[in-house]
């Protein structure tokens, strides 16, 4: 099958995928434990997914934000641990600027002179949701959405009123949009969601280790047979291809790891399209690696780059993987044995 046909097969999957349907752009604050120190959310309309800990029973963590009478404020709290399991069943409370009517807060929670809070507390849900875009879990335990009062700087401030601490998620805003370095930098996050969720990191990255000890060792024995790659672009595609199947099944790996708290969810058919993606690339770059015929043609370097950018584009190979695409299409050429096609 030709290449170009592998690649026309990537645009119409990628066609079909509704990437930042449900994304929100990851977070990681520290040290926000007073008014002073709160953490500012630049845009409360943008969706943010901020991952964190309640590191003090007697404290709580603060955000803050500037909105305009009207605007639509959207908060919700999430824990990767069921509350009634854990004992960690935190809340929230949005001090408003100006409001006649306040809600009771633990003492330990500031609230600026002149403000008001809407206490939203947690509750413990049925059951976790799946999240198809990393792919996770989560418990939701509460939420808001309203239409700002006033004009002026609102602030959160999550606690736990049974003095427990633990691992908690804020999400804020509804329009989901990323800048390019936020976009890049998801995988990275992914993992650090991984952390959050308690899962050992070293574990996380088991099933691309697999696939890469594997496929060494099928490629090595391919070179004993006199059938390995030819030449330092073939063998730098071949790695990429590995680290793109890694990918396809670490992403199943932590499908099926959701899918043991949540139960099987429809919302897994986006999960698969990554999953799909990831094993097109693989497959794209291992047959140009292991096949004798093609050479490093200018329309291959343009297809090997393609291949580097849709994968870093949607997350696949762990920048690994698509550094490797790019450098096995820009070797030079003397680096690769030259054929005829």
């Amino acid at each position: 099958m030709r290449l170009s046909w592998f690649l026309a097969a990537v645009v119409a999957v990628l066609a079909l995928v509704p990437v930042a349907a449900w994304a929100h752009s990851p977070q990681y604050p520290e040290g926000n434990h007073s008014l002073e120190t709160a953490y500012q959310i630049k845009d409360a309309a943008k969706s943010w997914a901020i991952y964190t800990t309640l590191e003090h029973p007697d404290k709580g963590d603060y955000y803050k934000f500037t909105v305009s009478r009207g605007d639509k404020i959207q908060i919700s709290l999430i824990t990767p641990d069921r509350p009634s399991s854990s004992g960690f069943m935190p809340s929230f409370a949005l001090l408003v600027p100006v409001l006649t009517q306040s809600d009771n807060v633990p003492a330990y929670i500031e609230v600026p002179v002149g403000y008001g809070a809407t206490v939203v507390a947690g509750s413990n849900p049925e059951k976790a949701a799946y999240e198809p875009f990393s792919p996770a879990w989560f418990y939701e335990l509460a939420n808001l959405t309203m239409n700002a009062p006033t004009d002026g700087t609102y602030y959160v401030a999550v606690f736990d009123g049974n003095h427990k601490t633990g691992n908690y998620g804020l999400a804020v805003g509804y329009i989901e949009e990323f800048t390019p370095l936020e976009w890049v930098m998801i995988p990275y996050n992914v993992h650090l969601t991984y952390a959050w969720e308690g899962q050992n990191q070293a574990v996380t990255l088991l099933p691309v280790i697999l696939v890469l000890i594997i496929g060494g060792a099928v490629l090595y024995w391919r070179n004993r047979k006199g059938m390995a790659p030819k030449g330092i672009s073939k063998w730098l595609a071949a790695f990429a291809g590995l680290m793109f199947l890694g990918s396809a099944l670490s992403i199943i790996y932590q499908m099926f790891l959701a899918f043991s708290i949540t139960g099987v969810s429809g919302e897994a058919v986006f999960t698969l399209v990554f999953v799909v993606i990831s094993i097109v690339l693989g497959i794209i770059a291992l047959l140009y690696a292991v096949r004798h015929k093609p050479t490093l043609t200018p329309w291959r370097r343009v297809a090997l780059i393609a291949v580097g950018g849709i994968a870093l584009f949607l997350w696949s190979g762990l920048y690994l993987g698509p550094a490797l695409a790019v450098l096995a299409a820009l070797v030079p050429p003397y680096a690769t044995k030259k054929r005829n096609d």
